[in-house]
């Protein structure tokens, strides 16, 4: 590689991490500006039994008034859903692989421990081809097809999460609704992406070449090397779909999906009656909806700022002041809970693919060589 082709590659992560911190650095001010920051952190914190016997840890002022508690049980509730949901992401993603390698499920599972932890932490979701990547460096899957499965995964899950949005939306009444229209704005805007996405997308499994065909003529009215950019993605989810060749494939992995959202927003719901706030199990849904669709946006290293500005977002729609100690601390403490969750899985991964190298290393200076 020249020194002018790595001096442009340095450049150009330097401008995403600095795009990353910036998008981060608003969505942080957006939500925190009006925040009571004394409420928030100062005081002690408390062990101690709540009325009912529930056993919480709380934040105490100086005057004696509980600022915000979590139940240590709804929190301990929500570590299972993350357990529950990291073993889901890489149930679901093993059938798509299995088309190309058998790779055995400890070896999928650690990739996918090291790939969930990039998505979250690095900015841009530059953290999408790690996956890939290590499926090309551990299993030998070409790098190109491993890159397909995740773009299955992606356009399933825009499409049932901005569906699903749509579903708790109705349930709303429109003079409440109306007084949240970046919520509509959201929902449109996302139907629009991945709806778009998915009519193009059955195109070309019914007509492959002549929807591609118009799809490179319209784009290539604005530019030619944009249209082959959407031309190569498209085409790459299509060879991901292919290895769902039986309805018996399709009908596992959708229920995978939808097994995983729904523990998703259950996890949510928990930590929001955890903290205290009253709201019905729809409510922990339309939250992980308006996160999703959030990070259509490209998000900061960490989703610092975006993750619970998203979060908060609908927290009206419930009657919950999202400048509240309580939703504050809700929204902070998801956030803090799923990063550590998946910063230690992350870790264990590495720590198991540099033990798995080494053992496979050992074996190989072990093993005779041929005469």
């Amino acid at each position: 590689m020249s020194q002018s082709t790595g001096d442009t590659s340095r450049r150009e992560r330097l401008i995403r991490w600095a795009v990353g911190l910036v998008i981060g650095g608003l969505f942080t001010w957006l939500s925190a500006r009006n925040w009571p920051l004394d409420k928030l952190f100062s005081g002690d914190l408390s062990l101690a039994r709540r009325a009912g016997g529930a056993l919480s840890l709380s934040l105490i002022n100086d005057a004696g008034v509980t600022n915000w508690s979590i139940k240590l049980a709804n929190l301990a509730g929500y570590l299972g859903c993350l357990f529950v949901i990291h073993w889901l992401r890489v149930l679901r993603w093993r059938p798509l692989l299995l088309a190309f390698t058998d790779a055995p499920l400890r070896v999928v599972n650690r990739i996918g421990a090291i790939g969930f932890v990039a998505v979250f932490m690095l900015p841009l979701r530059l953290g999408e081809f790690a996956r890939p990547w290590l499926a090309n460096t551990d299993t030998g899957i070409p790098f190109g097809t491993a890159l397909s499965t995740i773009a299955v995964e992606r356009v399933i899950d825009g499409l049932m999460v901005t569906l699903l949005l749509f579903a708790v939306l109705v349930q709303v009444p429109d003079s409440q609704l109306a007084r949240y229209p970046e919520l509509q704005l959201g929902a449109f805007a996302a139907l629009s992406v991945f709806g778009g996405a998915t009519v193009v997308l059955l195109g070309t499994v019914v007509a492959r070449d002549l929807t591609l065909s118009i799809l490179r003529r319209l784009i290539g009215l604005v530019s030619n090397k944009l249209a082959d950019k959407i031309i190569g993605l498209v085409t790459t989810f299509i060879d991901g779909l292919s290895v769902l060749k039986s309805p018996a494939a399709v009908a596992t992995f959708l229920g995978m999906t939808v097994s995983y959202w729904s523990v998703v927003g259950l996890g949510i719901w928990l930590m929001a009656t955890g903290f205290g706030l009253d709201v019905p199990l729809v409510a922990g849904y339309a939250m992980m909806c308006c996160v999703v669709v959030g990070m259509m946006i490209p998000n900061s290293p960490g989703n610092v700022g975006s993750f619970w500005y998203f979060m908060l977002l609908p927290a009206g729609l419930y009657g919950i002041d999202a400048d509240s100690p309580r939703a504050i601390g809700f929204g902070l403490g998801v956030w803090f809970v799923q990063t550590l969750q998946v910063c230690l899985f992350g870790l264990w991964g590495l720590w198991a693919r540099a033990r798995a190298q080494s053992r496979d290393q050992h074996t190989q200076q072990e093993a005779p060589s041929a005469p």
